[in-house]
């Protein structure tokens, strides 16, 4: 357990210490407070914006994803770059099981795209209570972060994280940046829709319905909600079983 943790810790920090993932997050931050800050422009062109929820809402449905995108790239080299750099091979010399290794690497993504995300939302969030013309109350605020963070978060930082972490360790990390990109423009191209949202998408599925609810649609499909919670933590579950797996991937396996 110790030496799954070192792997964890290793891999956190190694993360939080790169600039590349926090110039993401600040970009994604402007993109986001540039699209939903309370200016009287955007009241007026968003009809529900004087709503926290709703706020809420929209920077977990849309904007985090552009967050997740850079993530999901700067988390794909971390297996492949250790083996590149000889990281790898130190590790092998100590007594570190295959186990022990994959699993620090896989909570230690896991936990960092968590933390990632929750820094966007409370920034975005703090920002909005601050700045808005009109007077709401810190619970208004409260509810929906706490919301989005237990029924969106979770499972979407499982998603990107096990799956970022553990494909690249099996398949050519360039097929896996074409997946990727794929999956990502489809989900930014995606319009909302009163029916059942499709169970792969990744921040706007109905998971997000959880968060906040249009009131001309207010039926929200439990069905739909867990097919898209499977899907995510499903999906990243099944990616980090497979790197367990993999033949030839530590020692003499």
């Amino acid at each position: 357990m110790r030496n799954m943790c070192s792997v964890l810790h290793y891999e956190f920090k190694m993360q939080f210490q790169r600039l590349a993932a926090w110039g993401v997050l600040l970009a994604a931050a402007a993109l986001s407070l540039l699209d939903n800050f309370p200016s009287a422009g955007n009241l007026a062109r968003l009809e529900f914006l004087n709503e926290p929820a709703y706020f809420v809402y929209r920077i977990v449905s849309l904007d985090s994803l552009v967050l997740l995108f850079g993530l999901m790239f700067l988390l794909a080299g971390r297996i492949p770059l250790d083996a590149k750099t000889g990281m790898k091979s130190l590790l092998m010399a100590s007594p570190l099981k295959k186990w022990q290794y994959v699993l620090g690497k896989l909570l230690g993504g896991f936990l960092y795209v968590f933390s990632m995300l929750c820094i966007f939302l409370f920034l975005n969030t703090a920002v909005y209570f601050i700045g808005t013309p009109f007077k709401i109350s810190l619970i208004e605020c409260a509810v929906p972060v706490v919301k989005a963070v237990l029924a969106s978060f979770i499972p979407v930082s499982l998603f990107v994280s096990f799956c970022s972490i553990a494909l690249p360790g099996m398949i050519d990390i360039r097929f896996f940046y074409v997946l990727a990109a794929i999956l990502f423009g489809f989900n930014a191209a995606y319009v909302g829709s009163a029916e059942a949202m499709p169970f792969y998408l990744i921040t706007s599925g109905d998971l997000a319905r959880l968060i906040w609810v249009h009131p001309g649609w207010p039926f929200v499909d439990m069905g739909s909600v867990i097919a898209n919670g499977c899907f995510l933590a499903g999906s990243g579950f099944v990616s980090g079983c497979l790197l367990f797996l993999k033949h030839r991937f530590w020692r003499s396996e």
